[in-house]
């Protein structure tokens, strides 16, 4: 019973977590469907009907502005369970269900990572959170890219842990670059996350001046694979446009928005800060609530200042000069705006599109599980120094770093979250067990563990002298 008894809790966390998912996905949030939501569906009905990605079917002026991870998922949905309504709105109801299906896959990978690094009760304490994360299971009633994002990044950090566990399957390592590599075409924004993890890896190695040929060999497979994922898609969208385009052009725009002082930052400041202006040069907007006002719109009045530049080179270059004005003539206000964008990103939790109230046990909530997750990650690796947290660590801290300079978000924070709830929940059986002895901290300590070697190293410690 006492072995069986972490794969029954596995099965009873994964069940709530569909049951919860289930639920949401049989009726969806689908009152107000955004901007981003529209088009993820537009690019799905395109890619499954007509093989095209934002085609002139579908009159997008950029389709280039989203990645194609969540529109594959949605396209294969739409192709094997879509009907005529959908083709209609855009509004693909079997999506739903597909969140529903990944978001409880998140709950499993989640359980499995912190019983690879602890124990099935790590496992179960961790699963279980997620499997009840309120803004997780609202995203599945959001046709977004969030979700898939969560799943295919604690996959990857999986992978990743089960790699450092088995040390010599190189095989492990390759697969977890890849997982990083289609965790980037689904969120754009972490496109150099697994290059940062080898980098640092390596550096670490470098600097200790121990397996630094072993270590080089094992991360730079996570990068090498990593880049072999996205170069197809990377060579499909420079081709299209003319010109390097790693994943998406919604860079510029994002970066744009993000260093817009007058607009604090956001789009919806950003709007509201131009609305007298938009509704002067669009008249049929009279009658509409300000946030429902296409900030495509908005970004044209920027663009226009360079009418010899594309869109995008436009806003890249409004950008430019936004970063240098504003934290040259204003430093404290912008460092403001920065610190505000910090919070907004992870101390306010995802209540999807249009929705405008508050939970104050919900919000109360979100901020002592961040404090208390980050808090066991950083506890964690200074007590173990293990590569996995220091991994995720990395990502958390360029994520953050990163979302300070460009557009912020609470939804931002729902790919990471199950991440960072694993690493916390591990972290802290890290650090509140007894400490290693020396023996075994050496074998615990970055870039990585060689268990075989540890297990051979321990038996001839014990074994008689002759």
């Amino acid at each position: 019973m006492r072995r069986r008894l972490p794969f029954i809790l596995l099965a009873l966390v994964c069940a709530l977590s569909f049951g919860l998912n289930a639920r949401m996905a049989a009726d969806p949030r689908d009152d107000y469907q955004s901007a981003d939501e529209r088009s993820y569906g537009k690019l799905a009905v395109d890619i499954a009907d007509n093989g095209h990605y934002g085609g002139r079917a579908t009159n997008m002026r950029e389709p280039l502005h989203w990645p194609p991870g969540a529109p594959m998922l949605f396209a294969v949905t739409y192709k094997l369970f879509g009907s005529d309504a959908d083709r209609e709105d855009y509004d693909i109801g079997a999506v739903y269900w597909s969140q529903a299906l990944v978001t409880t896959g998140t709950t499993l990978m989640v359980f499995l990572l912190a019983w690879l690094l602890v124990g099935p009760w790590a496992g179960a304490i961790a699963g279980l959170i997620v499997a009840t994360y309120a803004p997780l299971i609202g995203a599945t009633g959001d046709q977004l890219s969030e979700p898939l994002g969560a799943f295919l990044l604690v996959t990857a950090f999986t992978v990743l842990a089960l790699a450092i566990k088995r040390d010599r399957r190189l095989w492990l390592y390759a697969a977890a670059g890849a997982l990083f590599g289609l965790t980037i075409l689904t969120r754009t924004d972490l496109l150099p996350v697994p290059f940062l993890i080898a980098g640092a890896m390596v550096a670490v190695a470098v600097v200790r001046r121990r397996q630094i040929k072993a270590t080089t060999l094992r991360y730079g497979l996570v990068a090498v694979t990593a880049g072999v994922v996205l170069a197809p898609w990377t060579i499909y969208a420079s081709a299209e446009e003319g010109r390097l385009i790693p994943v998406t052009k919604g860079s510029a725009a994002a970066l744009f928005v993000g260093t817009y002082l007058p607009g604090g930052g956001t789009t919806m400041g950003m709007k509201t800060h131009l609305e007298e202006e938009l509704r002067r040069r669009h008249p049929e907007y009279a009658g509409m609530k300000t946030y429902k006002i296409p900030a495509a719109d908005a970004l044209q009045i920027f663009a226009e200042r360079h009418p010899d530049l594309p869109r995008d080179q436009a806003l890249q270059k409004e950008a430019r000069e936004n970063l240098l004005h504003y934290s040259t003539t204003e430093p404290v206000a912008f460092v403001k705006m920065q610190w505000s964008k910090a919070k907004r990103m992870w101390f306010f939790y995802y209540r999807g599109g249009g929705v405008h109230y508050i939970s104050t046990p919900m919000r109360i909530w979100q901020v002592v599980l961040v404090i208390l997750a980050g808090a066991g990650l950083l506890a964690g690796f200074l007590r173990r120094r293990h590569p996995l947290l220091g991994a995720v660590i990395i990502t958390i801290a360029f994520s953050t770093l990163i979302h300070t300079i460009v557009v912020s978000q609470a939804r931002y924070n729902i790919p990471l979250m199950p991440s960072l709830i694993a690493g916390g929940v591990a972290g802290w059986f890290f650090a509140l067990q007894r400490r290693p002895k020396a023996s075994e901290a050496e074998t615990a300590t970055m870039p990585a563990w060689n268990s075989e070697e540890s297990a051979s190293g321990a038996r001839s410690a014990t074994a008689p002298a002759t």
